[in-house]
């Protein structure tokens, strides 16, 4: 499962990569209108979308990082500054292609401006969605069950000593404790509790 998110996660961030470079030219055209390169805005205005999908992006890898972990990332301020985002590269782009700085409109760029802003915004609110089911669907290791203790065992003459003790002691009506074993034979008071457990089991 953790390939596959990885797998579809990566698709994902290429394909938005791919639509951002697109608004790109979009939101160039839209700010740079009738300047030409001698222009330093004509420049600058090459760098507010790649400034705009730079938070973008850090905000999704930050929503990513948390889903698989399995925290919560559905925070409204992250929402809104996403949608302020995404937004105004929408509107930028369809501004643009519905008032060229040349030439007429050409209702096939009005319908990609208008269809990859959408797409890359869709994009960027399925990536935690994609993230959180796939956190969902990773499988939990299986509880690990610690390994028994092997049984201590003691020479034959203590251990005559020590079952004839656990003999009274139950005949009393109680557990064996480690004062019990002691009293039998003579142990450690971390080896007698292992005893006392022992006998009790």
């Amino acid at each position: 499962m953790e390939r596959f998110r990885v797998s579809v996660t990566r698709s994902l961030w290429f394909f938005l990569a791919l639509g951002l470079g697109f608004t790109t030219t979009g939101v160039h055209e839209f700010l740079a209108g009738q300047l030409d390169p001698a222009h330093p805005m004509w420049w600058g205005a090459w760098l507010v979308e790649p400034g705009l999908a730079g938070i973008l992006i850090t905000l999704l890898r930050w929503e990513a990082e948390m889903l698989a972990r399995g925290l919560d990332a559905d925070a409204r301020p992250v929402h809104w500054l996403k949608r302020l985002l995404l937004g105004a590269t929408l509107i930028t782009n369809v501004w643009a292609s519905l008032r060229p700085a040349t030439g007429g409109i050409n209702a096939g760029m009005v319908f990609l401006h208008l269809v990859i802003p959408l797409v890359v915004f869709l994009i960027a609110e399925v990536m935690p969605v994609i993230q959180h089911r796939c956190a969902t669907a990773r499988p939990e290791p299986a509880p690990t069950v610690p390994a028994p203790r092997p049984a201590l065992k003691l020479p034959a003459h203590l251990q005559n000593a020590l079952s004839s003790k656990a003999a009274q002691v139950r005949s009393e009506g109680r557990p064996v404790t480690p004062a019990d074993v002691q009293a039998a034979v003579n142990v450690p008071d971390a080896y007698a509790a292992r005893l006392a457990a022992q006998l009790n089991q």
